[in-house]
């Protein structure tokens, strides 16, 4: 049996782009509700989300030309699947543009988060990582335009493997710095360590799949080189980042307690507080009511503000 070739696995490629529809729609759909829901946030929350929406449309809408030249225009030519045309260099593009401005914002977050002595060092490494990964794509671009054919993306392995190495640096320390910075932030109130346990867990999930797609880019670009295996991990990395960015953002509206005693009317992270101007250290949490049961079954209500 032959061995794997860029022509006879494009159907991965295929597969990655279906995908991608999918959470294309999840993420414009979260883009949609996060207008609704907070549409008196400051412009510089609006105006990122914006950006990331307008770039992953860009995205998407590449892919979609892509995969027409493929299957339409050039149906039936094996070897234009083997050709690198402008628009896959601009989906490209836009998908290394969309991680930075993900990851940018997480970094701004774990910012705001806790702002002290020292606070400032973990959110600009992170910053620093985002950056130097976007440079590294977009000279992992450059490169490409160069070599002009799939079969040879092994010449541009330098520049890919760094931006996926310092995306993936900087995945775990925002992963790592949402939740050392929330779990700074408890106290010893019962119900506010619930909303902060939501939020940690909330910040671990965001980083699981971003994580595990950044590493499975760098293991299958170099374990199955001459093949489009390491695109289904690099295409959908970016809808990965828009969703869980957008999904951090409305989760701020709500967070029931799982013994259902408590019920948090409306929490925000102090960089996304629209309520008002002042930025407070650890988790603002609003309009907390606490519900809770004496002996003869009366219930007392309770009115909260941490």
């Amino acid at each position: 049996m032959s061995a794997p070739t860029i022509p006879s696995t494009n159907g991965i490629w295929m597969t990655a782009v279906f995908l991608e529809a999918i959470l294309q729609g999840m993420g414009l759909l979260q883009a949609f509700l996060y207008f609704v829901w907070y549409h008196t946030d400051p412009w510089s929350v609006k105006g990122t989300v914006i950006a990331m929406v307008v770039v992953e449309c860009v995205q998407m809408g590449a892919a979609y030309a892509n995969v027409y030249g493929w299957l339409i225009t050039g149906f039936g030519d094996h070897e234009n699947l083997n050709v690198i045309h402008s628009v896959d260099m601009v989906q490209l593009t836009a998908l290394y543009l969309s991680t930075f401005i993900g990851q940018a914002h997480f970094a701004r977050t774990i910012y705001h988060l806790h702002k002290g002595k020292g606070s400032v060092i973990l959110p600009v490494v992170v910053f620093v990582f985002a950056l130097i990964a976007l440079g590294s794509g977009i000279g992992q671009v450059i490169l490409t335009i160069g070599v002009k054919h799939y079969s040879e993306l092994g010449k541009t392995s330098a520049t890919s493997n760094t931006q996926a190495a310092f995306a993936l640096a900087a995945d775990m320390l925002i992963t790592f710095g949402l939740c050392w910075r929330l779990s700074r932030s408890r106290g010893g109130i019962q119900s506010t360590n619930n909303v902060l346990n939501f939020l940690i867990l909330t910040a671990i999930n965001r980083g699981v799949f971003t994580m595990l797609f950044a590493a499975l880019n760098i293991i299958l670009f170099l374990t199955q080189p001459g093949t489009f295996y390491f695109m289904l991990a690099l295409l959908l990395s970016d809808k990965f980042y828009m969703n869980s960015m957008l999904a951090m953002l409305n989760t701020r509206q709500y967070a029931v307690q799982l013994h259902g005693t408590t019920v948090v009317e409306r929490i925000s992270m102090p960089v996304f507080n629209s309520k008002n101007n002042i930025i407070q250290s650890g988790i603002t949490v609003s309009t907390m009511n606490e519900t809770q049961h004496d002996d003869m079954g009366v219930k007392k209500n309770e009115n909260m503000t941490v």
